[in-house]
Order: structure tokens, then C-alpha cells, then sequence
């Protein structure tokens, strides 16, 4: 399928997965579309456009693996695309309805920037976290329904490669006209957002996990 046969069909749902550089995102655009995606480049620009087909019960959908960014902040050729994108600024390019921030979730205190600004968009948004068995296995945790209470949006955690939490996430996508959304916005002044993710990590019991050994 071209990306041109995708814009036209009748209003497939835009799915939008975003998130910084190694979170596991394309891990888990594969494990969602399979062999059903398309590459190229987005209209003007060098930068990688990945799209992906997927039927969530019966409602067509389209996924797209955006260019891994650590904030919208643009100062890449990549993180800007991020940017034109969420704002549907590129001719030939459907914005996404929804947006699916992907994080490692031994990392997530670096995230916690990027979700605010995703949240400050005020579209529909979830958080997948990846990386969980890593997480256990060097010994941190963090609780989930406090964090996505601290967040007020859904969270999903997975394990891309091994596929699990797939069909849970799939669910999940089937109607984020139905998510929930945070009843008051992080801060969008830099000064205190510092304080904000200070309060999330603690809302949520996160224990950071042990580094990884150096041999």
C-alpha cells in the first residue's frame, strides 16, 4: 500500500508513536504492523517516514513511527519533522489523531520532559513503557497506576521483543476518543518542570534501577 492509497481511505485513525532515540519505539511499531509498513522519506527532507496499516477489531488504522526525539524543542532536522508533523504542517502528511509517547521505563525520569510537552498538546494521549524486564532485572520498579494517576492518561507497559503487552496495548488503541486526559497540564515554563517530574518520580514509588556494568 502507498502512502497516498492511506490518505485516502475512508478516515483511518493517525496514530502517532513518539518518543527519544533507543526508547523501543520501532520494536513496537514492528511488533504492532508487521510486514505491513511502508518507507521513505518524508515530501522535502532526508529524514525516514514509517508508516504501518493495522485493523484494531475491525477500525482501520495507521501507525507512524515518528523520528526519535527528546523533545519538541526542535534543534534536529529529525525532531523538527516530529514537530511539523504533530502540528500538520507537511503537505501530504495527515496529522496524527492520537499520540503514543513510548518510553524506556528505566529511563523515564529523562522522558518525563517530552510527556509534558506532549501533554501540553492536549490531543489524545498514552504511555507505553518499555523495557520492564530490564527494569526488574536491575532491581528498580515504579508503580503504574500511580503514575498514571500522577499523569492522568492511560499507561501500558510491554515487553516489545518478547511481544508481551501487545494485545493489551492493541485494546487500548482502539478508542483514545475514550482516554483520559490529565485534569491540569504540566507546566510549560522550563523553570518548573524540574519540580513537576521531581513530583511525578515520587508520586509513582519510582526506584531507579542499577546502572549497567562496566566490563
Amino acid at each position: 500500500m502507498t502512502y497516498a492509497a492511506m490518505e485516502t481511505q475512508a478516515s483511518p485513525l493517525r496514530l502517532g508513536l513518539i518518543g527519544s532515540p533507543n526508547s523501543g519505539k520501532t520494536t513496537l511499531f514492528n511488533a504492532l504492523t508487521g510486514l505491513r509498513a511502508k518507507v521513505g522519506n518524508y515530501p522535502g527532507v532526508t529524514v525516514e517516514r514509517r508508516e504501518g496499516s493495522l485493523d484494531l477489531s475491525g477500525r482501520p488504522a495507521v501507525v507512524m513511527d515518528l523520528p526519535g526525539t527528546y523533545s519538541l524543542d526542535p534543534i534536529s532536522p529529525d525532531e523538527a519533522v516530529v514537530c511539523r508533523v504533530i502540528a500538520g504542517e507537511i503537505q501530504g502528511v495527515s496529522a496524527p489523531d492520537a499520540l503514543v509517547v513510548v518510553a524506556d521505563a528505566c529511563s523515564l525520569e529523562r522522558s518525563l520532559l517530552l510527556i509534558a510537552q506532549v501533554l501540553i498538546e492536549e490531543r489524545p494521549t498514552c504511555l507505553v513503557l518499555t523495557m520492564m524486564d530490564e527494569l526488574a532485572a536491575r532491581g528498580g520498579s515504579l508503580d503504574i497506576q500511580r503514575l498514571e494517576d500522577a499523569l492522568g492518561i492511560p499507561i501500558v507497559p510491554v515487553v516489545g521483543h518478547r511481544g508481551l503487552g501487545i494485545r493489551q496495548l492493541r485494546e487500548c488503541l482502539t478508542a483514545p476518543e475514550t482516554w483520559s486526559q490529565p485534569p491540569v497540564l504540566p507546566p510549560s515554563d522550563r523553570s518548573a518542570l524540574s519540580a513537576w517530574v521531581d513530583s511525578v518520580m515520587t508520586a509513582c514509588h519510582a526506584q531507579k534501577p542499577a546502572r549497567h556494568a562496566i566490563t
